[in-house]
């Protein structure tokens, strides 16, 4: 049983991340008219999603004496997935490997972490904020 709950607090991060990586496998991307079709922004909202997802593989104990180290390393986490995903698309064919792709999805990736911080501290905190 306690295996089971310490797999499902990772489960919709692997969501996450096979899905980035099957739309990065796609040639053509549909893409909405509008702001929402700007290619930079669905970068930063994939991968604050991301970061906020994966926020959950870390203990609530080592999110909250740890908050600066465990920020640091969900952004290391995402923003190293980025590269990999970046790298990924330069092998599919109608897609490219693109630095400013990869610093929207470490962009990202902060305001992901600093959200799930936040929620930490205002949200799921039993006490109140935590000074």
């Amino acid at each position: 049983m306690t295996v089971i709950l310490k797999i499902i607090p990772k489960i919709p991060a692997l969501l996450v991340i096979m899905g980035i990586w099957f739309l990065s496998s796609q040639s053509i991307l549909p893409s909405p008219k509008g702001i929402l079709g700007f290619d930079k922004l669905q970068h930063l909202i994939a991968y604050l999603v991301l970061a906020l997802t994966i926020s959950f593989w870390f203990s609530p104990a080592q999110r909250e004496f740890h908050r600066l180290r465990t920020m640091l390393l969900l952004v290391f986490i995402c923003s190293f997935y980025g590269v990999i995903d970046e790298i990924h698309q330069y092998f599919v064919p109608g897609r490219d490997c693109n630095v400013w792709d990869w610093i929207a999805d470490t962009l990202g990736t902060f305001l992901g972490a600093g959200a799930a911080l936040l929620a930490d501290r205002y949200v799921f905190s039993k006490t109140g904020p935590v000074s």
